[in-house]
């Protein structure tokens, strides 16, 4: 039975790769810190392991005989004494330095959509997209077998986005920054699994070695959040759009001071950026189509 590792497995798309994998006959270690998190790895089907206090070797021993690791332990912004640089720097850097002492060959690591155009987008210049940027060129110089995948929004059952579109529907009115014409590109969460396991049987000397996370639809985030509402009154939920636009500058002030909608200036940023890119790759290393947006908005709304 082929063992891999989680890190970061009771979050969102973590929790998916672990029941994904498990359903395929894998074993699967969650890296977890805390008890809670571990109770989430266990009804996914995985093996928690806890890290816990400041055991240098508790990774190294949770890696033992994996033939890969599925790195998804990151932060999105900077909240709670939690950094960039200790986090999506460092914890990565103790990672692979780990997987080699553990010798495990692949690591799998999950970066953002927008990092190539570091220093050519301003809403891609952000501390996150350079902290993303210098964790793919540690783990290309690593020696091991890097993959990355570079998403785009992830949507499907238990996703953050759907679930506060849909409750700021039902509360009568949706705030958004702009016009609307930033493109996304959201992919179900199960494709997104589904591509970690694919990457972690293919051969060694495969190319691509980076994959943009994408779904099979480049839409306006005006077009998404009609698209969902549509989808959402389809299952008999109470979604009736009404916008209003926010001017970009004042949802960037609220981001700075304290939060638009909990979203904190790179975050917004990853809303704002307007990065879109070829799905055929994800497709191809899929060996299949990917899943429609209305069909990945469904599931997400379905579980809801």
């Amino acid at each position: 039975m082929t063992r891999i590792a989680v890190t970061g497995a009771n979050g969102f798309v973590g929790r998916h790769v672990v029941g994904h994998a498990a359903a395929a006959g894998y074993e699967v270690a969650g890296v977890v810190r805390s008890e809670s998190a571990a109770k989430v790895v266990r009804e996914c089907g995985g093996d928690p392991v806890q890290l816990v206090g400041r055991d240098p070797e508790a990774l190294v021993r949770a890696l033992d005989g994996c033939r890969a690791v599925v790195h998804l332990a990151q932060v999105g912004a900077e909240r709670g004494g939690q950094t960039y640089g200790a986090v999506n720097v460092g914890f990565t850097e103790r990672v692979l330095e780990d997987c080699r002492h553990a010798g495990v060959p692949r690591v799998l690591y999950f970066s953002g959509l927008g990092v190539a155009r570091y220093g050519m987008s301003p809403r891609c210049s952000n501390d996150y997209f350079l902290s993303k940027l210098a964790a793919e060129t540690i783990l290309f110089r690593s020696g091991l077998e890097g993959v990355v995948f570079r998403p785009s929004f992830v949507v499907g059952p238990g996703d953050a986005f759907v679930g506060t579109m849909l409750r700021a529907m039902e509360g009568g009115e949706v705030e958004r920054p702009g016009g609307g014409l930033y493109r996304m590109q959201p992919i179900a969460v199960a494709d997104a699994a589904r591509a970690v396991l694919a990457a972690v049987e293919r051969p060694t000397d495969a190319f691509p070695i980076v994959f943009d996370l994408v779904g099979p639809e480049a839409v306006p985030y005006a077009r998404l959040l009609e698209r969902l509402a549509r989808v959402a009154q389809g299952l008999g939920r109470k979604a009736d759009l009404r916008v209003r636009e926010v001017p970009l500058d004042e949802a960037d002030r609220r981001a700075r001071e304290g939060g638009f909608h909990g979203m904190l200036p790179d975050e917004l940023d990853c809303l704002l950026c307007d990065e879109v890119s070829d799905p055929v790759p994800l497709a191809a290393l899929l060996g299949r189509p990917l899943t429609p947006l209305d069909d990945a908005l469904a599931e997400a709304v379905r579980a809801t």
